[in-house]
């Protein structure tokens, strides 16, 4: 499970982390300061690889900020 707080309402939330990743899956990367939208290009234990449209980027990241979209 993922926490989220909210510092400014206080409001606070969990998600489970997406345990059944596959390649080719469409996903959302919440990162501290960006969001981006992509494709599983490889997964890795903890971590996956998302590559966005076109091949535009290409980049590694813990598989808890990974969401299917």
């Amino acid at each position: 499970m993922v926490d989220y707080r909210c510092d400014r309402c206080t409001h606070a939330w969990t998600r489970p982390v997406e345990a059944d990743l596959d390649v080719y899956d469409v996903v959302r990367v919440d990162l501290p300061n960006a969001t981006l939208y992509g494709t599983v290009w490889q997964v890795d234990g903890d971590r996956v690889q998302v590559r966005g449209a076109g091949g535009e980027w290409l980049r590694w990241v813990e598989r808890w900020r990974v969401i299917v979209y």
